[in-house]
């Protein structure tokens, strides 16, 4: 506290001498040198005082909390794997798939991918947009030559909630993204959340055109639903959407989607990620 006073009065009399210059004598304004000694006591000041409330506010415990368990979990994950687990992608990667999808908390890794290490390109934003995350979606496509571009939306999506209404007074930043969800207003539920991943999948076969007719990439659209509310199982990945393709009977009838639910036999890895020239 005492520091936080004394930075205080530091920067009272930096404005003060600035201020009684400028009575005096209004030409010529304030130095660059002047204005750059004000903005670094203000951001020191700013600094402490955040070092200290942080201790005092209950924000601070819960903060504690959840970084505690994520250092234990995080010493349970070094326990339980070895350097072999590390080992293939030690020097580079070689992920199977660019995944999109929505930074939700209740949509993570697991519910597709039980080793998502190595083999999942994650790209997470609000509503699970291509518009606002287009060059890391690029990465993935052009430097790491994923075959697969998957679009996951979710149930009780918020970002479409959000954009289905008035979001005049969120920041701009927000803002900017919600724009770029295009879906009708007064709509939030299942039929935008499907229109969004839609909109997506479109989107990225115009940009990755020639990917896609040669074959060296397939655009999909899925939608996890943990609330059960396509009545197709609670947690179940929904395929919805195949290279532009968005009618179930004709999405079932795609080689793709042959034999994908039948169970792989016992003990049988991953294939390989090709090599990538």
């Amino acid at each position: 506290m005492f520091r936080i006073a004394a930075l205080t009065l530091t920067l009272s009399f930096t404005l003060l001498h600035t201020a009684t210059c400028h009575a005096a004598n209004p030409m010529p304004p304030a130095t660059d040198g002047d204005k750059e000694r004000i903005r670094a006591i203000v951001k020191e000041v700013l600094r402490e005082y955040a070092a200290v409330m942080s201790n005092k506010q209950a924000g601070g415990t819960e903060a504690k909390d959840m970084l505690g368990n994520l250092v234990q979990d995080n010493a349970t994950f070094m326990r339980t794997h070895r350097a072999s687990h590390f080992k293939p992608f030690m020097d580079g990667q070689h992920p199977r798939a660019t995944v999109v999808t929505c930074a939700d908390s209740r949509v993570h890794t697991h519910a597709l991918d039980t080793t998502p290490d190595g083999d999942l390109f994650m790209i997470r934003n609000i509503g699970n947009q291509l518009a606002t995350a287009e060059g890391s979606v690029e990465y993935g496509v052009h430097h790491l030559h994923t075959p697969l571009l998957l679009f996951m939306g979710h149930s009780a999506c918020g970002a479409i909630k959000a954009a289905a209404g008035d979001y005049a007074a969120e920041s701009p930043a927000i803002r900017r993204e919600l724009d770029t969800i295009q879906i009708p207003k007064g709509e939030p539920g299942l039929s935008s959340i499907r229109l969004n991943v839609n909109n997506q999948v479109r989107d990225a076969m115009a940009k990755f055109e020639s990917e896609v007719m040669t074959g060296r990439l397939t655009v999909v659209g899925a939608i996890y639903d943990f609330r059960n509310d396509m009545r197709q199982g609670q947690g179940r990945l929904n395929i919805i959407n195949v290279n532009g393709e968005t009618d179930p009977a004709a999405i079932a009838r795609l080689e793709l989607m042959q034999d994908l639910e039948k169970p792989a036999p016992k003990g049988k890895a991953k294939a390989a990620p090709a090599a990538h020239h």
